[in-house]
């Protein structure tokens, strides 16, 4: 599925927006503070990610998404039920009522009461209100279901839509990177009772990291382990088709994958780095040891391609923040600390040791290389922030290497022209469009 415009009518009661997104992977919403650019980016996460509780307490009439796949039609009637949107679709013969906690208790018959059994840290105290007995918090209906809505029945989240919904809305992932980027809240249970505490995103990053590296080296090791076995059988087989390489391209091979290994090793993505026999030597070899180099160079080609995906990642990670993004320190890969950083001169530091800009930067590279996949829609709102005039006129260089090796769909919300700096071309300016 690819974006062709999103129209949003009397939104906070006073503006009418039109975006048509651009045709390239970047398109950047630019206007002053106020006019909705970040709810903008909101309302598409919200219809992706089936977020109807912003959407319900959201004020708009109307919100059409144009896709290459049809018109989604999100209507309110603000006078007579603001919080009840009318879903509709141009190829649906079918409209769909949401009613927010309505939706749960008339249309599924699901008693509300059931959040209390679930979620015991939770105290009913109104009808559409909820106590956290451990910090005093009055949570509403909606910020229940957002941040416990793993935990509750199918039917308190927006899985209780239409089929046609579920299908449109599946077409499409989004991914998005908000502008409070450094802490993030997690919950656990300890001994039958769920806590909640805050952790710095740079530090839960690194580790995620450190478990892609593991599991790139356990699928190397499945690999490895499963040619190793078969090695004899397939050398002694009598395969016709069996075509075995030429000595200069053996030579060629085996020079290429130990640039390879030594790429890896650079990265620590291998334990040590094996070395080749001199390729001179191979200058030796008779006819029949062909087949034998043949099969180990395509062994061990299939072996190290399980650190292929990985390995581009941490490559344009590593490099672009290694290029002056980083003031008297660079970033270091490791299979167990996933990334860490030294100075200069070579001392130790904790991630949360850099300032909260190069913490910024890490943070967003991250979340741009790892955390999206091929196709992702990727919305991120106010990139510039704490970033230095400087990095923020090469973000967009980077994002566009990044956008090279996923392929990815971009949507920016900001106002630095720095940002933005000579392509304006990408630009769609909420103040010129709007009215009231």
């Amino acid at each position: 599925m690819i974006l062709k415009k999103l129209v949003i009518g009397a939104l906070f009661n006073q503006f009418n927006h039109c975006i048509e997104f651009k045709d390239g992977n970047i398109t950047i919403i630019t206007a002053p503070n106020g006019y909705g650019k970040t709810v903008c980016l909101k309302v598409i996460d919200s219809i992706f990610n089936r977020r109807f509780g912003f959407l319900s307490d959201l004020q708009f009439s109307s919100i059409e998404l144009h896709t290459t796949e049809g018109v989604l039609y999100l209507r309110k009637n603000l006078n007579d039920s603001p919080n009840t949107i009318s879903l509709s679709h141009s190829n649906i013969d079918e409209e769909h009522e949401y009613q927010g906690d309505f939706e749960v208790s008339k249309t599924k018959k699901t008693p509300l009461h059931a959040i209390d059994i679930r979620i015991p840290f939770l105290h009913r105290v109104g009808p559409r209100e909820w106590e956290d007995e451990r910090t005093g918090e009055i949570l509403s209906f909606t910020e229940v279901i957002e941040l416990y809505g793993d935990y509750l029945p199918d039917e308190f989240t927006s899985r209780g839509l239409p089929e046609w919904y579920i299908k449109f809305t599946d077409s499409l992932k989004a991914h998005f990177i908000q502008d409070q980027r450094l802490i993030l809240r997690r919950d656990s249970i300890i001994r039958g009772r769920s806590k909640k505490n805050f952790v710095d995103t740079i530090e839960k990053y690194a580790d995620e990291l450190a478990g892609l590296i593991r599991e790139s080296g356990f699928r190397s090791s499945h690999v490895s382990q499963k040619l190793d076995t078969t090695f004899p059988v397939r050398l002694l087989r009598r395969d016709r088709n069996f075509e075995p390489l030429s000595v200069d391209d053996i030579k060629e091979s085996l020079q290429r994958l130990q640039d390879k290994r030594s790429a890896l090793s650079g990265f620590n993505l291998l334990v040590s780095e094996a070395h080749f026999p001199p390729l001179h030597v191979l200058d030796e070899i008779k006819a029949e040891d062909v087949k034998v180099l043949t099969l180990y160079v395509r062994d061990t080609e299939n072996k190290l391609a399980a650190y292929d995906h990985i390995f581009r990642k941490i490559e344009i990670f590593s490099r672009i923040l290694n290029s002056k993004r980083l003031s008297f320190k660079k970033i270091r890969i490791d299979a167990e600390k996933g990334f860490y950083f030294e100075t200069d001169s070579g001392s130790p530091l904790k991630p949360i040791q850099l300032s909260s800009g190069e913490q910024h930067q890490v943070v967003l590279l991250y979340e741009l290389i790892f955390k999206t996949e091929k196709n992702v829609l990727v919305l991120i709102d106010e990139p510039e922030i704490s970033l230095h005039v400087a990095w923020q006129k090469e973000f967009l260089n980077d994002l566009k290497e990044i956008i090279n090796i996923q392929n990815m769909p971009v949507i920016i919300a900001t106002h630095s022209p720095q940002i933005i700096n000579s392509n304006w071309h990408l630009t769609v300016d909420l103040e010129e469009g709007a009215s009231a």
